[in-house]
């Protein structure tokens, strides 16, 4: 439980210092912002893949899976500080 509160708030940090290094380079911003999308997106894509993967053969390997919570609730701590972030820079 704590690992996963953990892992969510170290993306919610990345998130910022993504954000603030691509606010450093403003002709990079939108290339920036579509790389880390589209990383995301990848990184969802493998994550699933491996996760229902794991999940309906190996169901022993309790190690695994948590790591890959761990792994989750990052990819939701870095997606939830961009949309924060967006919205500081909205109002």
């Amino acid at each position: 439980m704590i690992l996963n509160v953990i892992g969510f708030l170290s993306g919610f940090l990345l998130s910022s210092i993504l954000d603030t290094t691509l606010g450093e380079f403003q002709e990079w911003a939108i290339v920036g912002a579509a790389l880390i999308v589209s990383s995301l997106e990848i990184l969802n894509k493998v994550f699933y893949y491996i996760y229902f993967k794991i999940q309906t053969k190996l169901k022993k390997r309790y190690s695994i899976i948590e790591s890959l919570n761990i792994i989750n609730f990052f990819k939701i701590g870095l997606i939830y500080g961009l949309i924060v972030d967006a919205f500081k820079l909205g109002s």
